[in-house]
C-alpha cells in the first residue's frame, strides 16, 4: 500500500499510513497466558510440533494438545542417560510437573516467556525420567528432518573440521556449532543476516540451479522452473525453516509460479502477498525478530530500487544497499539490542559481497564435491577454510581498532515513529534525486536517536538498582546528569562453568545497555566470592571500566593498571557523591569478614552496602561508628542468619531492606529469623526472588522505589 501511495505521489498519506503501522506494531499485545496453576505429576497428551533440541542441561521439544495449547516438554540430562527420540509429529502421552515459563526479571533482559507466548506456548512440563512419556508415530516432515541430519553427519565426515560449522550455518541454517565469539562478532556488526539463511542464500541456490539446468541443456526454462518449484519446499526444510528462509523461499516459489504462468507481478506486491499468507498461516511470526528484520530490509530495498538505478558502479551500489539496509532496521536494532555499531556500514559493504560471491558459492562447491568427488572434498575444503580464516582474521583485526559502539538504550515508540518517518522521507527524496533533502532527512533520523541517547546527560534523575542475578549481588548506581556510573559487585553463575559469562551477557550487560550505559566509572568488588566477583572479567572484556576497586585483602584476580585499593577511613568520590569506606581496616583471614562496607547518601536517603559481613563485623562497625544510621540497608550475606543482628538493626533504624537472593535457593536465604526481625520493626523488605530487580529512582532529595515484578505478585 505504501508503494502505491508513492507511485501516486501521495507522500503525505504515505507518512500517515507508515506511522500508524509502526505505532500499531509497537502496541500490539502478545497473546495473554491462560489462567494457570502449577501442578505436580499432571497427565498430558499431545503431538510434538518441533524437533528435539538440546541445551547444556536439558533435552526439550514443544508439544501441542488437541485444543491447541502449547507446552515445552523437557527432560534434564543425566550422565550416560538415555537420549529421547521425540520425532516431529509423534503422538505422546505422559506424566510430568507443569509450571509457568519464567519471564524476564530485570529491565532490558530477554523475555523468554513473551518469546514463547508469541508461539502460543505458556507452560513447561518437566519429566522426572524418560520413562514418564511414551511417543509413537511421526510426521512426513520428520523424515525430511532425519534426512537433513544424516546429510549433515555425512558432510562432517568429508570436510575440514574447522569449515564444517560454517557449512552447517550457511547451507543448513544451524549456527549452533560456530564459536560463541564469532557469533558475537557477527551480531555486533549487524552481520547476523549473513548467517541467517534468507534471500541472499535462496537467490544463490535458485539462481545457480537454474543456470546449471538451463545452460547445460538438461532442461528448458519451463522445465527448470517446474523443477525448482518442486525443490523449494524441501530446501526450506533443509535450510532450517526459520521465518527468514520461509519468507525468501516463499517469494521465490511464487515468483517462479507466476513466471511459469507468464503473469507479471511487482516485487512489492509479491512481498505483501507472501507476508499476508505467512501471517495468516502462523500469526506468531509477527512477533518474530527474524521475520521483522527480513521483511523490513526486503521492503526497504524494493522501495529503493530507483535509487540503485542512479548508480552504475558496483561498489557504489553495494555501499547504497548496505546503507539502506542498515538504516531500515536501525530502529528495530536499537529496540531489541539497545545499541548500534556505526562501523557496521563499512563492514557490511565489504563482507556481504565476499559472502555472496565468494564464500557461499565455494561452500556449495565443497558440498557438491563431498558427495560427487569425495576424494577431493578434504583438500578443497581445507583451502576454502584457509582463505576464509584469512579474511575473517583481517576483518576482526581492522574492526578491533575502530570498535566504538553507540549505546542508545531502550527506545520508546515515539522515537521509533519519528525515526521511521525521517527514514521514509529520505528514501522518497533520494528516489526523486532530491539528494540534499534526502541527506537532511537522514541527518534527522540519526539526530532523533542522538538526542534521545543524550537525555541522561541533561537529566537530574539518578537511580540505584539491585539486579536479580540469582544467588549473588550486583548493584548499579547511576548519578544525576550521568556524572558517574558505578557498580557494586558483579555476580557470576554458581556453576563455575562459564567464568561468569552467562550472568554478564544475559543479565548485567543487557540492563546496562538498556539504560544507555556504555562505560562504568568504577566497579567495586566487596570480596572475591564467585557470587560477588564472577562477572568482573567478562564485564572488562565487553565494556570500558575506569577502575576496579577492592580492599587490600582481596584475593581474587585484578588488573594491574586498573585497580584501586581502598580500606576503612577512605572516601571514594565519583562526581559530586561520596562513598565512605567503613570496613575493613585489617585482614581477618576470611573473604566474608574482609568484605568492603560502603556508606553513602543518594536521593535524600542514607545507604549501607554490607557485602557478606557476619555478625562480628557488624558489631565492629557499630563500635567504630556509634552514631551511624541508615535508611536503606543492603542486607548482609543474602539474608543469612549469620548477619543482620538485633543490635545492628536497632542502631541503624532501617526503613527499607534490600535482599539480593536466588529463588528457591538451597541455602534457605533469606532466613526466617532475619525477615522476622525486619518486619517487627516495620521495615519494608524488597527481595529479588519475589520482586525481580528493585530500583530507587531519585531527583534531588526525594525518590521512588520500584520493582520490576509486581510487588505482591509472589509474596509468600
Amino acid at each position: 500500500m505504501v508503494w502505491l501511495f508513492i507511485h501516486r505521489k501521495q507522500t503525505y498519506w504515505c507518512f500517515i499510513l507508515a506511522s500508524f503501522f509502526i505505532l500499531g506494531w509497537s502496541y500490539l499485545p502478545l497473546p495473554e497466558s491462560p489462567p494457570f496453576e502449577a501442578e505436580k505429576a499432571r497427565s498430558f497428551q499431545g503431538t510434538l510440533s518441533s524437533n528435539r533440541t538440546e541445551t547444556s542441561h536439558t533435552y526439550q521439544t514443544i508439544i501441542k494438545t488437541s485444543d491447541g495449547t502449547g507446552f515445552i516438554l523437557r527432560l534434564f540430562k543425566e550422565e550416560e542417560g538415555p537420549v529421547p527420540d521425540w520425532p516431529h509429529g509423534a503422538s505422546c502421552v505422559g506424566v510430568g510437573d507443569v509450571e509457568q515459563i519464567e519471564g524476564a526479571r530485570n529491565p532490558g533482559n530477554f523475555d523468554y516467556k513473551n518469546y514463547m507466548a508469541s508461539k502460543g506456548v505458556y507452560q513447561q512440563i518437566t519429566l522426572a525420567s524418560l520413562s514418564d512419556v511414551e511417543c509413537e508415530g511421526q510426521s512426513f516432515l520428520s523424515y525430511l528432518f532425519e534426512f537433513r541430519k544424516n546429510m549433515m553427519d555425512a558432510l562432517e565426515e568429508q570436510v575440514e573440521p574447522s569449515l564444517y560449522p560454517w557449512m552447517r550455518a550457511l547451507l543448513f541454517g544451524d549456527s549452533r556449532e560456530l564459536p560463541e565469539d564469532t557469533l558475537f562478532w557477527f551480531r555486533k556488526f549487524n552481520l547476523a543476516h549473513v548467517l541467517a539463511i534468507s534471500g541472499l542464500h535462496v537467490g544463490l541456490t535458485v539462481g545457480g540451479m537454474y543456470l546449471v539446468l538451463f545452460r547445460s541443456g538438461v532442461a528448458t526454462r519451463r522445465q527448470a522452473s517446474l523443477f525448482l518449484m518442486f525443490f523449494l519446499p524441501f530446501y526450506i526444510v533443509f535450510a532450517g525453516s526459520a521465518p527468514s528462509v520461509i519468507r525468501a523461499g516463499s517469494m521465490a516459489l511464487v515468483l517462479l509460479l507466476f513466471s511459469f504462468l507468464k503473469i507479471r507481478i511487482p516485487l512489492s506486491d509479491l512481498l505483501s502477498v507472501t507476508a499476508f499468507v505467512l501471517l495468516l498461516l502462523n500469526p506468531s511470526y509477527f512477533h518474530h525478530i527474524g521475520f521483522q528484520f527480513s521483511f523490513l530490509v526486503t521492503f526497504s530495498l524494493i522501495l529503493s530500487l530507483p535509487i540503485l538505478k542512479q548508480y552504475s558502479n558496483a561498489v557504489l551500489q553495494s555501499a547504497v544497499i548496505s546503507l539502506i539496509s542498515q538504516l531500515s532496521i536501525l530502529s528495530l536494532q536499537v529496540h531489541y539490542f539497545y545499541e548500534f555499531q556505526p562501523l557496521s556500514l563499512f563492514v557490511n559493504t565489504v563482507l556481504v559481497p565476499y559472502f555472496s560471491f565468494v564464500f557461499i558459492p565455494l561452500l556449495f562447491l565443497v558440498f557438491a564435491c563431498s558427495f560427487l568427488l569425495p576424494q577431493t572434498a578434504g583438500p578443497f575444503s581445507s583451502f576454502v577454510f584457509q582463505l576464509h580464516e584469512y579474511v575473517m582474521d583481517v576483518s576482526k583485526g581492522v574492526t578491533s581498532y575502530m570498535d566504538i559502539p553507540w549505546v542508545i538504550g531502550a527506545v520508546p515508540s515515539s522515537v521509533i515513529l519519528l525515526y521511521s518517518t525521517c527514514f521514509i522521507l529520505m528514501v522518497i527524496c533520494w528516489s526523486k534525486k532530491k539528494r540534499i533533502t534526502a541527506f537532511l532527512a537522514a541527518c534527522g533520523a540519526v539526530g532523533v536517536l542522538m538526542i534521545y541517547s543524550a537525555i541522561p546527560y541533561f537529566s537530574d534523575k539518578g537511580a540505584v538498582t539491585m539486579l536479580d542475578v540469582g544467588q549473588g549481588d550486583s548493584f548499579i548506581i547511576e548519578l544525576p546528569y550521568r556524572s558517574g556510573v558505578l557498580m557494586i559487585d558483579a555476580a557470576g553463575p554458581l556453576t563455575f562453568q562459564k567464568a561468569g559469562d552467562e550472568t554478564a551477557k544475559q543479565i548485567i550487560l543487557p540492563f546496562l545497555k538498556s539504560r544507555g550505559i556504555h562505560q562504568l566509572d568504577a566497579l567495586i568488588v566487596t570480596h572475591e566470592d564467585q557470587d560477588h566477583s564472577g562477572s568482573v572479567f567478562p564485564l572488562f572484556r565487553e565494556m570500558q571500566i575506569g577502575q576496579l576497586v577492592v580492599s587490600p585483602f582481596y584475593e581474587g584476580e585484578t588488573i594491574a593498571d586498573k585497580t584501586e585499593v581502598i580500606e576503612a577511613g577512605d572516601v571514594l568520590e565519583i562526581g559530586s557523591y561520596r562513598f565512605e569506606v567503613l570496613h575493613p581496616n585489617e585482614d581477618q583471614n576470611d573473604a566474608n569478614r574482609n568484605s568492603l562496607v560502603l556508606a553513602s547518601e543518594l536521593g535524600g536517603k542514607r545507604w549501607l552496602f554490607t557485602g557478606d559481613v557476619p555478625l562480628e563485623v557488624e558489631d565492629e562497625i557499630l563500635s567504630g561508628h556509634p552514631d551511624i544510621h541508615t535508611d536503606v540497608l543492603k542486607v548482609g550475606h543474602h539474608g543469612s542468619r549469620t548477619s543482620t543482628s538485633e543490635s545492628f538493626l536497632e542502631q541503624l533504624s532501617v526503613e527499607y531492606a534490600w535482599i539480593s537472593v536466588g529463588r528457591n535457593n538451597r541455602y534457605g536465604h533469606p532466613h526466617e529469623e532475619v525477615t522476622q526481625r525486619l518486619e517487627e520493626r516495620g521495615t519494608v523488605i524488597f527481595r529479588t526472588d519475589l520482586h525481580g530487580a528493585v530500583s530507587y529512582i531519585f531527583s534531588g532529595q526525594s525518590g521512588t522505589f520500584r520493582t520490576y515484578l509486581p510487588y505482591n505478585a509472589s509474596r509468600e
